[in-house]
């Protein structure tokens, strides 16, 4: 979880450097969501690779979305070990380098997701 954490901490940073309101909360709703699509992904390429032309249902994907959005809130916003503060001392503790991979494999993480998820998204909605 500390590629989430730190992913989240960076993303609360974007966020408050424009004045944001609520960057905390956002920011664990970006967490949630990205965890979510992941996970839809898979799924739909589970059923692309079994040739199963069984649809996503709506229901599951809400019960998905809903579950990752209140699992990150709860670790982010009301769990102290987890806190803003805690995860800017561990952010700060490791070497300029590190920083530095980090945020690149975050940006990369982030880019694929959208990427993988749109692309899927088109393809098989031009499939059914």
């Amino acid at each position: 979880m500390i590629f989430f954490d730190f992913l989240f901490y960076n993303i609360y940073r974007f966020y408050s450097r424009h004045k944001e309101k609520g960057a905390e909360s956002s920011s664990a709703g970006i967490i949630g969501g990205l965890q979510t699509v992941n996970l839809l992904i898979l799924y739909e390429l589970i059923l692309l690779i079994q040739a199963n032309n069984g649809k996503m249902r709506l229901p599951f994907v809400i019960a998905l979305l809903a579950f990752f959005q209140v699992y990150t809130y709860i670790r982010y916003i009301y769990k102290e070990s987890n806190s803003v503060q805690i995860l800017e001392r561990k952010w700060l503790n490791k070497t300029e380098s590190y920083r530095k991979q980090s945020i690149l494999l975050q940006y990369i993480y982030v880019s694929l997701t959208i990427i993988a998820f749109l692309g899927l998204a088109i393809y098989l909605g031009s499939q059914r």
